[in-house]
């Protein structure tokens, strides 16, 4: 069964395995590691899987995709709400057909929300929202690999640093599904019935370091559905990291880059493009 747009857009599933999902990236003379970070996990998935902490105990330095601390500031919630919500008279229901309204009100009801609560937002947050909801569901309710290390790092007055402004990442957001609002809840409904399932599969996935199976089930429908939410979320994204992640291959400092996990795997994935580029890329075992 492949996934699609809704669950690749936020892949935030808790796995627990032996090879970790980090990478060592070294040309002749320098290194950096490079993970996938998992934005939500469960309680159960602690500790994580010790490559991860091979590669920060390595790094002088830890990269994130954003300014985590950002993230969390009234400002950005502010900012947050008047780009992800309807600031007019216009609600979801004047913007989508009867019966996808209906529908999406359907999925609702069954999960005790009224569809109230959703009438002023964008369907770009509304198709987010519907993840996060299974999500909590299946009980990946604790804090991410790139929150917990970036606590971490701040304990440990490590150097920190970030590809993208929390400005930036929200207007990637607030751009899925413009201009094709019915179609992106429709097949939203359609992908989130799919997340229960799949996570065995993934995790089985993940515990072999398949970054094959990983584009194969989450990203190859995406990006034949949706191309253009595809190639403003992964590859344009990943096109705009790689002259920093060069330069870091540049330099003596170590850097341990955490990065959504779906911009590792496929053709314009950061691995196969760092391998182009003539990198060596190894697997980090998990150490333990």
């Amino acid at each position: 069964m492949k996934n699609g747009l809704i669950l690749a857009a936020t892949l935030l599933f808790a796995l627990n395995s032996q090879a970790a999902s980090v990478w060592k990236v070294t040309n002749d003379s320098h290194t950096l590691y490079i993970g996938g970070t998992l934005h939500i996990l469960s309680p159960q998935d602690y500790p994580l899987p010790s490559g991860y902490k091979f590669a920060y105990d390595e790094a002088d330095k830890v990269v994130f995709e954003t300014d985590i601390a950002a993230l969390s500031s009234p400002e950005f919630s502010k900012l947050s709400m008047q780009r992800l919500t309807y600031q007019d008279e216009q609600t979801l229901q004047s913007t989508l057909q009867p019966e996808t309204f209906s529908a999406l009100e359907a999925h609702l009801q069954s999960r005790g929300i009224p569809i109230v609560n959703m009438q002023k937002l964008r369907p770009s947050l509304v198709g987010v929202t519907l993840s996060m909801i299974e999500f909590q569901r299946l009980g990946l309710t604790s804090q991410g690999v790139d929150s917990y290390y970036y606590t971490i790092a701040m304990g440990d007055g490590k150097s920190m640093g970030w590809f993208e402004t929390p400005e930036e990442q929200l207007n990637f957001i607030a751009k899925m599904g413009e201009g094709d609002e019915d179609a992106f809840i429709r097949y939203s409904l359609e992908d989130v019935k799919k997340i229960p399932t799949l996570l065995d599969q993934l995790r089985a996935d993940w515990r072999e370091g398949d970054i094959e199976a990983l584009n194969q089930y989450n990203l190859m429908e995406f990006e034949q559905s949706f191309p253009n939410i595809y190639d403003e979320l992964l590859t344009k994204r990943n096109y705009n990291w790689m002259p920093d992640i060069e330069k870091m291959l540049s330099t003596p400092e170590i850097e341990f880059i955490l990065v959504g996990t779906l911009h590792l795997p496929g053709k314009t994935g950061l691995l196969d493009l760092l391998e182009a580029k003539g990198y060596t890329i190894t697997q980090v075992s998990d150490p333990l």
